[in-house]
């Protein structure tokens, strides 16, 4: 549920932790920073902050030996931004935020006038680079469904790019991967490969419009650039029975696919991104496809004391010097639905996910952090 408060925020004066920085015009992310962390530490002793900026849904890559973040666009200089990019050799240091999708690579079926791309991934396929993404389309709508009333707005659709760079800039390709087969829009690409099989996850947005969300899963073409076959949904916001699914509100999004211990999750987030109830989760899938079981432990991270995180969400994972690294990010203060430009942020955060047999059940938890008792709440 974001599509009311990322184009008007305001990027904060890079600070590279670690590194020279000015002092931000809105109030610092809370926690430890990761400044002069080795990569093997990353994360141990719980959630660090990367970059205190806004950077909001990020997502980390590695290519060759330099590590790529990308995040959705803000306002630098008064030029609206569509994708950020940022490198480093340490995951600490970084370069300052570069355009990695410039406005005029946009596609034809993308609204130029408020293109809102968010959620950027890319993948390395042969030798060039997509970025996935989604964006208001230029013709389509759905009715929307704001505290003042229903609202009619462009469609947000799921589409590619790709370039020869991993920095980019990408160029968009004509038509949309997900679109006109559902109604309210969809969001929050995101791409998992095994072998020569490629799998699309996306958020059908339908809470957008006073319904119910739900995430589905699409299968890709060789190149990484066309839809094949239908979508089938893995999760929606109200599956479970009883409570076990109550702290997700009305909202889950931000899928990511990951294959550990010889079996397939589905990490996810849930809940309202504009405040601290934001959080992640996770389900154990048969297979990228589904079907996927939900699970009692989550969420596994979430607003609380001992982390300093306040929503944190939009996860990626990537394995780094034989450890999971969780990418994502946090408020620096609650916005409780009302983010000013200037004031209010989301910043990177790494935390380290374990997995651990508990019950005789493998269990993720993310370092450093309280396990749940099933509803989010702290245990004793």
């Amino acid at each position: 549920m974001k599509r009311f408060h990322r184009t008007g925020a305001l990027l904060a004066t890079l600070l590279a932790c670690g590194g020279a920085a000015q002092t931000p015009a809105s109030p610092p992310c809370p926690g430890p920073t990761a400044a002069g962390t080795p990569l093997a530490q990353l994360g141990a002793r719980g959630p660090q902050l990367l970059l205190d900026a806004n950077f909001p849904d990020p997502f980390v890559a590695q290519f060759g030996k330099t590590f790529h973040a990308y995040a959705t666009g803000n306002q630098v200089g008064g030029a609206q931004r569509n994708v950020q990019h940022i490198a480093s050799t340490d995951l600490t240091r970084w370069s300052e935020a570069g355009e990695a999708f410039p406005a005029a690579n946009l596609p034809a079926w993308v609204d130029r006038q408020h293109p809102q791309v968010w959620a950027p991934e890319v993948m390395k396929v042969g030798p060039r680079y997509v970025l996935y993404y989604n964006a208001r389309h230029a013709t389509l709508t759905r009715t929307e469904a704001p505290p003042g009333g229903p609202q009619v707005m462009k469609r947000h659709c799921v589409g590619a790019a790709v370039a020869d760079r991993a920095e980019g800039p990408f160029v968009g390709i004509d038509t949309p991967l997900v679109c006109s087969e559902f109604p309210n829009g969809v969001i929050d690409a995101s791409v998992f490969r095994e072998g020569d099989q490629f799998t699309l996850t996306f958020k059908d947005d339908s809470n957008c419009c006073a319904e119910g969300s739900a995430i589905y899963a699409q299968g890709l073409s060789a190149d990484g650039l066309a839809a094949v076959g239908p979508a089938t949904r893995l999760i929606a916001n109200n599956d479970s029975p009883g409570k076990e699914d109550d702290w997700e509100w009305r909202v889950v999004e931000a899928p990511t696919v990951a294959q550990r211990h010889g079996a397939t999750w589905l990490f996810y987030s849930a809940n309202f991104f504009g405040n601290k109830n934001y959080a992640v989760a996770y389900l154990k899938c048969a297979s990228p496809r589904g079907p996927c079981v939900d699970r009692t432990d989550n969420p596994i991270l979430w607003s609380h004391r001992e982390t300093k995180l306040i929503g944190p969400g939009h996860q990626s994972i990537l394995p780094v010097a034989g450890r999971d690294l969780l990418f994502f990010h946090g408020w620096n203060a609650d916005p409780d639905g009302r983010e000013q430009p200037g004031v209010h942020k989301r910043c990177l955060y790494v935390g380290r996910l374990e997995w651990r047999p508990i019950a005789g059940m493998l269990r993720a938890r993310v370092a450093g952090g309280k396990p749940s008792r099933g509803d989010g709440a702290d245990v004793p």
